[in-house]
């Protein structure tokens, strides 16, 4: 199946319950998706920009038990800016690799632990680019990097997921039971019931910034 026709099928299976990403994949449960509305997390790129996806269900692979399923890779030159999805904890940071090193397990990152356990992951950035330190606390939508090239890419982008918990460092990434990511949705952009479609591109926009994870307090309007 070549990747036109997978980005055919994902934009049919919009709406309906589940859809094959890959040949040998699994179904992809749309259902598993949170609602858009009320989602926790927001694009993980400014206000007003817009960017590509590259791939997002075909990182599986049989290999590693599919923990990568929910992975997305975003297209965007090297030096963009990047802002937390989700508010929380910053508990890991690499920065010392160059951009185009082509060396697996030689990326920089940011790793954000939100306050229900789970780990938001955001890699390939640029050398020296990250803007926060281990220990920081981050609201959604703070500029926390720079994204790059580092690490085995084929080009510039960010890489986004979640993990179930962590934190889980290299070489055990993708070490279980930490390692399955999640499916995701991101509330300030165009509906995407089954996650976001390879091939189209998103813009981010205004959003409102509630108290961690709570819909107690009254949202205010943020603008980035």
């Amino acid at each position: 199946m070549t990747a036109a026709m997978i980005v055919v099928l994902l934009v049919l299976a919009q709406g309906q319950s589940q859809i094959n990403a890959t040949r040998d994949g699994p179904p992809v449960d749309c259902g598993a998706y949170p609602v858009q509305a009320t989602s926790l997390y927001i694009l993980p790129w400014r206000v007003a920009e817009s960017f590509e996806i590259i791939r997002t269900t075909s990182h599986y692979t049989r290999g590693n038990r599919g923990v990568g399923l929910n992975g997305i890779d975003i297209r965007m030159p090297i030096g963009t800016t990047i802002v937390a999805a989700r508010a929380g904890i910053v508990v890991a940071v690499q920065e010392d690799y160059a951009d185009g090193n082509g060396v697996d397990l030689q990326e920089n990152y940011v790793f954000i632990k939100h306050t229900d356990g789970t780990m938001g992951r955001y890699f390939h950035l640029t050398r020296q680019g990250a803007v926060v330190g281990v220990g920081d606390s981050v609201r959604q939508g703070e500029v926390i990097a720079r994204s790059g090239n580092s690490g085995d890419t084929g080009e510039p982008h960010l890489h986004f997921d979640v993990q179930v918990c962590g934190v889980n460092l290299a070489p055990n990434y993708n070490q279980l039971p930490c390692g399955q990511t999640l499916p995701v949705t991101f509330r300030n952009t165009d509906p995407h019931p089954c996650g976001l479609i390879p091939g189209r591109s998103y813009v981010a926009r205004r959003f409102s910034v509630q108290a961690p994870d709570s819909r107690r307090r009254t949202p205010r309007s943020v603008r980035r």
